[in-house]
């Protein structure tokens, strides 16, 4: 059976893409920008993948379950986006960025539903921010297993919560 994976706030759908490439897994991918989805439905066209794309906020229009549900959701605490790097802050959406007041809203709203929406045994990974692993790994206690992995500068970078 083909595994299936979910990829929430997929932006420009580069993840998405490389996660159909790599598994051949089936992939769905949401974003609450349509203009971001219309930049990730082009990049799979260049690709040579099929995924399904949809619009929404979150889980919103997403039905089913799957195996393993990927997010690199916005992280970014509100009053830290004013001093961001100006090649991210004039590039990227504030509403790519904006994690809310902590930086941690995606996190916890991502807790909350995915088990909805997962398969027994599901996999989540998120990538975060330095700093907020810990913090994360608590929103996510119910879980059966929470992971931290750390990115190829030692940061704790990739978050892996099984339910």
């Amino acid at each position: 059976e083909t595994s299936s994976v979910l990829d929430l706030c997929t932006g420009s759908g580069a993840i998405a893409v490389a996660v159909k490439k790599k598994t051949g897994a089936s992939v769905c991918a949401t974003d609450i920008s349509a203009p971001a989805v219309e930049v990730a439905k082009r990049n799979a066209v260049e690709n040579g993948v099929d995924i399904t794309f949809m619009v929404g906020d979150m889980f919103e229009n997403v039905s089913g379950k799957f195996n393993t549900i990927i997010s690199n959701p916005p992280y970014i605490r509100r009053d830290d986006i004013d001093d961001l790097d100006v090649e991210i802050k004039n590039f990227e959406p504030v509403l790519a960025l904006d994690g809310g007041v902590d930086g941690l809203d995606f996190y916890r709203k991502i807790a909350l539903l995915a088990p909805d929406h997962l398969c027994e045994g599901g996999i989540v990974f998120m990538e975060c921010g330095e700093g907020q692993a810990e913090d994360i790994k608590n929103i996510f206690s119910s879980y059966t297993s929470v992971e931290i992995k750390k990115d190829i500068n030692g940061i704790d970078r990739i978050i892996k919560a099984t339910l």
